[in-house]
């Protein structure tokens, strides 16, 4: 099962065709992630707290605090990803480092109080989490009896040749422009290459990510209820960029190649609120649910698109004074979700945790912002969303064990279900995380290591799906290696 996303074969040809149903899906679909502990249990902490990470699954974890903490997290990610376009298998890999945790938690004490009666703590709490990350780095090469023309031509037939540029400037205009199509006088358009094979290359290039901004604040009640809120702001960083190339092997075309570049960025904020309760009726139990309110993130999109040719005449370029660009602000609004989790203490030995998240993609929806210079409805792209998109449960457990009284293995494994309906045209496989690590505490200060490798799919066409040799397999292997230091005070 393979992920049936098409990709346009441009970045933008319309408004649409940028801010549509992928856009929604990008900042809905996000995953645990935080400190070295947490992820080592497949992000199974919310239960039992005591770790910032939780924030962003119930941030009434912070209130296991009882002392003050610092924690750090750097993460380095490997990226593999093999592709199979014709079959013609390529892998690349490559290599990324960010900062996936740095919080600080503020506890105050209230026991010698008599006005706070039975609550213990209150703390206050601050810190990032990285919870998405975009990093890909993706080629591939083979023969197709097909050529991206020849979509370009599908989407110019019927344009007069007058109007191609204004009409297609990211696409066909570009291609009329290096003489890589040519009209007919019935108003249609060709190319040199008709038939026979041409050599693809495309290199796709996808960075950025999603990083969590909290401020929370939490509460102890007699050692058997934890409460706790946060405001988040999330920023939002991506940025794809592609380079098509194909090459005419036959001598007597005139034309001999093209080369098609684009790059996407996407750049904005969101904000959003989370509450949270864990209740533990015993010393070995733990029950926790939260809710996170819908996000409303706004953003931009930047964008534009280049084209060159190689003939028997030598190369052709466009005018760099008239290459395409595009600036469009609007919103997205993710949907809501609840997580119920669960913590088992096995006394001396460690602890087992489990986790289930609810998240509705269909409810997720586009809009302009107010007062746009170009306002724009969204309603094709909201009911898009509504008819491909489902509600689905995610699960996630993980276990900690206790092999001396200062060293800890930890392990875990996460399933995100397919955000897709099954009857829609699209399919994914799941997600699936699996996870393991070791923390050594000093007391006073700690130390934990994890590694968290990402397995999924995408099924990708550079250009018009129906045209043969559009689709290339993409199978991506993510490894995450995180380091975590922190202090209590």
């Amino acid at each position: 099962m393979n992920l049936i996303r098409i990709i346009p074969f441009l970045f933008i040809a319309t408004l649409t065709m940028a801010q549509n149903e992928d856009d929604a899906l990008r900042y809905s679909q996000t995953f645990f992630g935080g400190s070295a502990r947490n992820t080592g249990m497949a992000g199974t902490m919310s239960a039992f707290g005591g770790d910032f990470s939780v924030i962003t699954q119930n941030p009434a974890g912070i209130g296991r605090f009882s002392k003050s903490n610092f924690s750090a997290t750097l993460n380095v990610e490997a990226l593999m990803t093999s592709a199979d376009f014709n079959g013609n298998l390529r892998t690349d890999n490559g290599v990324n480092a960010n900062l996936s945790n740095l919080s600080y938690v503020r506890a105050y004490d209230l026991t010698k109080n008599k006005r706070f009666k039975d609550w213990y703590t209150v703390q206050l709490g601050m810190g990032i989490t990285r919870i998405k990350s975009f990093n890909q780095q993706i080629e591939y090469s083979g023969t197709a009896d097909s050529s991206l023309l020849h979509s370009f031509i599908r989407e110019a037939n019927g344009t007069p040749e007058a109007n191609i540029y204004d009409a297609h400037p990211f696409t066909a205009g570009l291609a009329y422009e290096v003489f890589a199509i040519d009209p007919q006088p019935d108003g249609t358009y060709t190319t040199e290459f008709n038939a026979g094979e041409a050599l693809h290359n495309r290199s796709i290039s996808r960075d950025g990510g999603m990083t969590e901004y909290s401020f929370s604040l939490s509460g102890n009640y007699k050692n058997k209820l934890l409460l706790g809120g946060s405001f988040n702001v999330t920023r939002v960083n991506y940025d794809e960029r592609f380079n098509h190339t194909e090459t005419f092997p036959d001598t007597s075309v005139w034309l001999n190649s093209i080369t098609y570049t684009g790059d996407l960025n996407i750049d904005g904020w969101g904000y959003g609120l989370r509450v949270g309760a864990i209740y533990m009726p015993m010393e070995w139990l733990n029950i926790g649910l939260s809710a996170q309110l819908p996000t409303l993130y706004r953003l931009t999109d930047l964008w534009n698109n280049n084209m060159n040719s190689l003939t028997d005449d030598g190369p052709y370029y466009a005018d760099p004074e008239f290459l395409p660009a595009g600036k469009y602000d609007y919103t997205v609004r993710t949907p809501f979700r609840a997580n119920a989790s669960m913590g088992i203490v096995l006394s001396k030995f460690g602890s087992i945790g489990a986790e289930v998240e609810y998240v509705d993609y269909g409810a997720a929806a586009l809009n302009d912002r107010r007062f746009s210079s170009a306002p724009y409805s969204f309603n094709i792209e909201n009911a898009q969303i509504e008819n491909l998109y489902r509600s689905v449960l995610n699960m996630r457990v993980g276990a900690e064990m206790k092999v001396t009284q200062q060293l800890y293995v930890r392990g875990g494994f996460a399933y995100y279900s397919s955000p897709y309906q099954a009857d829609k045209g699209n399919e994914q496989a799941p997600t699936l995380f699996y996870t393991g690590g070791l923390g050594y505490n000093w007391g006073l200060v700690y130390a934990d290591f994890a590694c968290v490798i990402r397995n999924t799919q995408e099924t990708y066409y550079a250009y018009d799906p129906t045209i043969d040799g559009s689709r290339a397999d993409f199978d991506f292997r993510n490894a995450q290696f995180r380091f975590s230091l922190g202090l209590r005070f």
